[in-house]
């Protein structure tokens, strides 16, 4: 899998020793609170990340390991999955609350958007968040997805954005 690279960021493919940073993270309540509210079992989503590491090479999209470029260390992940059963490629992002406001998450979720339309010719992007989650809202629109209404995924009715490749490669020559 390729390695992207930003001004600041690296993103490299997973491997099994993210697991534990992974885990940690997930561990968070903060960071998971517009997810599944409380954390996981740590066991069982220990297990759960070691499988998703160990067949992240055999799925149609991509996941990366966010780091500094120059200081390598675990700030999160962001990546291109499957949302749900709808046929969709959504993008996706998780962070440690260290690398919260310091654009992180757009910096890493504009390159993986930009890889997916051009590289891996995605169309469209979607992405879906929970109705409170403003901060991950303001990242999909920095990053040019266009709320769509509402659409029942993940158990809810979420907040619904979306962007063609060639609304993209429009606006992005």
């Amino acid at each position: 899998m390729t390695i992207l690279t930003t001004r600041r960021l690296r993103l490299r493919p997973w491997c099994l020793e993210d697991v534990p940073h992974m885990l940690a993270m997930d561990m968070d309540t903060e960071v998971v609170r517009y997810i599944w509210g409380t954390p996981p079992d740590p066991e069982k989503r220990r297990q759960e990340l070691i499988e998703r590491v160990r067949t992240s090479g055999s799925r149609p999209v991509a996941n990366w390991i966010v780091e500094w470029r120059e200081e390598p260390g675990f700030l999160g992940w962001c990546g291109l999955i499957p949302l749900e059963e709808s046929g969709y490629i959504e993008i996706g992002y998780r962070y440690v609350t260290a690398a919260w406001g310091k654009g992180v998450a757009t910096e890493s979720a504009r390159e993986v958007l930009d890889h997916g339309f051009r590289v891996l010719e995605i169309d469209p992007i979607v992405a879906v968040t929970h109705p409170d989650n403003r901060a991950s809202q303001k990242v999909l629109m920095k990053i040019g997805l266009k709320m769509e209404g509402l659409e029942f995924h993940y158990g809810q009715d979420l907040p619904f954005f979306k962007l063609t490749r060639g609304q993209y490669l429009e606006r992005n020559p």
